[in-house]
């Protein structure tokens, strides 16, 4: 690795102890209103400090900022995991296009490696009554099969990208997928695909 500059130094710091913090990269403006110059200037850092073996990014991806320098690297192993938004038609599930930014988690807390996990930012209160809340990040192993009463992550039909969580009760030729809320209704399907089953669920009590 090449050396750096005193301010290269204390963005790579930085740039760690945010990731040990949240779980997460800073963003380009996290950087920039951190050390209070243009998100310009903050993109010339990052360049430096990738053509330096210090970070990697991925192009496209808001907080993919990852730290591969060995000075800098959070010392518990974490893994990114890609946080999913909308869900493109036609998109692979796991595409940039889909991706909202990467998440890190401890290696400790999943069981294998970071291409069989994805996570979704719930929205809405259809599971409240199985703890699962507006605004949890959900981390969702993937696979495509489940138990009967598991928490999947599943799209309905090839004409609606969106996924839903919700719970997985299959039946005689078709699948209810069942809200933990009362006050709300089952959807029933015959075309349900399962992307994952719920994993862990991440809260910001802030």
């Amino acid at each position: 690795m090449r050396e750096l500059t005193d301010r290269q130094k204390a963005i790579a710091t930085f740039i760690s102890s945010y990731i040990k913090e949240n779980n997460y990269a800073p963003s380009v403006r996290d950087i920039a209103d951190h050390f209070q110059f243009s998100v310009k200037a903050a993109h010339d850092h990052l360049k430096a400090l990738e053509a330096k073996q210090v970070i990697k990014t991925t192009g496209g991806i808001s907080r993919s900022i990852e730290v591969i320098g060995e000075e800098f690297f959070p010392r518990e192993e974490l893994i990114q995991v890609p946080v999913l938004g909308s869900i493109a038609a036609g998109a692979p599930l796991m595409s940039e296009e889909n991706t909202d930014f990467m998440l890190n988690i401890p290696a400790t807390m999943l069981r294998t490696t970071k291409n069989t996990y994805f996570a979704l930012k719930i929205r809405g209160e259809s599971m409240v009554e199985d703890g699962i809340y507006d605004g949890d990040i959900a981390i969702i192993r993937k696979c495509d099969v489940a138990e009967r009463g598991d928490i999947v992550a599943a799209s309905i039909g090839d004409d609606q990208p969106g996924i839903t969580l919700k719970g997985y009760y299959p039946g005689k030729g078709s699948v209810e997928l069942r809200p933990a809320n009362a006050s709300m209704g089952p959807i029933i399907t015959r075309s349900c695909k399962i992307h994952g089953k719920l994993h862990l669920l991440i809260r910001n009590y802030q």
